[in-house]
């Protein structure tokens, strides 16, 4: 039977309660882990708290503010177990979540890792105006995934399993990428993924909506200044994905469009013209708060396809994205 672990990763002494509620929802899993890794990233009052803390956990320090990527590697180097999971510092996971994710994988040696549905857990409430399309702005899933366990590109990094192997292979995450002290940039985890499906031609990541989280959303990012930003900060991640996708192994195709890209093709051409639609007739029918999350839903989309070409043309005017690839996190490296 496959064991499992789960690397969590914290910044801020401020978030120390809504990390201690992750780190208990963990004790009440069906499918408990054999161990659980809590990595701090750069702030001393956090690490000093937690190994004040009576708890059982493994605490590691990456010695600085390295970003969110490194730190997952720092966890990782201390991870014994055939399976990893990784779960945000301000989440709780419901009782059956390793066990969804752990069933998901489970007799599919083709099935390299699989992501779970985070779910918004509002601060205040979700705003009317605020469309359920970009619910990834705020970390959460967003209307358009699949409903049932279906094969995707990439998965969440927040919420997710992978075959601890992968990352001796195929190397950890990648630390152009990634959020960091400054700036909402994500995608550390596309790019593995597509990394990981170039090197497993056949192997697959799955969207297993049966394993939950409930993600807090606090009231700073329930506002719409706040949506377009990340909107913005992902066009220029998805530029820098693309540019590392096509320096390092040449183009990629991954998934049924065929291209790297193509479930953002895909939100582009089917999840936001009938989000824009349904929002629109609603508000004929007397909804006005509907009109509004059609608009954002609309300016976001462009706001992240201008950052995007901004970004790309910036990148083709520099030449190849700076900074080593990322290195496999060795199987000898574990043992601290």
């Amino acid at each position: 039977m496959s064991t499992v672990s789960v690397v969590v990763c914290s910044h801020l002494v401020s978030r120390f309660p809504l990390l201690v509620a992750a780190l208990d929802s963990l004790r009440t899993q069906t499918c408990g882990p054999v161990q659980v890794v809590v990595v701090v990233d750069g702030d001393d009052d956090l690490l000093k708290k937690l190994r004040d803390r009576d708890g059982d956990e493994l605490i590691l320090s990456t010695g600085g503010r390295t970003g969110l990527s490194n730190a997952r590697n720092t966890g990782l180097r201390a991870v014994t177990t055939d399976l990893v999971a990784f779960l945000d510092d301000d989440a709780t996971a419901e009782p059956t979540w390793l066990e969804s994710l752990i069933a998901a994988v489970a007799g599919s040696p083709d099935v390299l890792g699989v992501g779970g549905r985070t779910v918004p857990a509002w601060e205040s409430r979700q705003p009317e105006w605020f469309p359920d399309e970009l619910l990834w702005t705020v970390g959460c899933s967003h209307r358009g995934l699949p409903k049932v366990r279906q094969p995707v590109r990439n998965v969440f990094g927040g919420c997710a399993l992978f075959r601890r192997g992968l990352f001796d292979e195929v190397g950890g995450f990648d630390d152009r990428l990634g959020r960091k002290a400054k700036g909402a940039a994500g995608c550390e985890e596309t790019e593995f993924c597509i990394r990981a499906q170039r090197l497993h031609r056949g192997g697959r990541f799955l969207y297993e909506p049966a394993a939950v989280i409930h993600h807090r959303v606090p009231r700073e990012r329930s506002s719409a200044s706040y949506v377009l930003r990340r909107c913005w900060e992902e066009g220029r991640s998805k530029a820098i994905l693309r540019m590392i996708t096509r320096d390092e192994g040449g183009p990629v195709r991954v998934g049924r469009r065929g291209s790297a890209l193509g479930p953002e093709q895909d939100f582009l051409l089917r999840v936001l013209p009938a989000g824009v639609v349904d929002g629109l007739r609603q508000a004929v029918h007397g909804r006005p708060a509907a009109a509004g999350r059609a608009l954002l839903l609309l300016v976001g989309s462009v706001a992240t396809v201008v950052s995007f070409a901004a970004a790309a043309l910036q990148s083709a005017g520099r030449g190849r994205v700076a900074a080593p690839a990322p290195r496999p996190v060795a199987a000898h490296a574990r043992d601290l």
